[in-house]
């Protein structure tokens, strides 16, 4: 996918992660709890779903990076 791609889906996300956040709290306060724990379960699954994609980047850029200094540290050497 492309930079520009990627940047609107995480931005899609999180505007959805926030209309459930704030839709599950008005619905619980109207009484509506079944509806609310639902829309409360939507956000739970998109929020562990980008924390995990994050997580996952994260510690990919940092495998790279170690295995890039270290393949260029012994490369040198010789």
């Amino acid at each position: 996918m492309k930079h520009e791609t990627k940047e609107q889906v995480k931005n899609w996300l999180l505007t959805i992660m926030i209309l459930t956040l704030i839709g599950s709290f008005v619905l619980f306060f109207m009484g509506h709890y079944m509806a609310g724990f639902l829309v409360g379960g939507i956000f739970m699954t998109i929020s562990t779903f980008l924390a995990q994609w994050s997580s996952d980047k994260s510690a990919d850029y940092i495998f790279r990076g170690e295995y890039q200094n270290n393949r260029n540290k012994w490369n040198n050497k010789w």
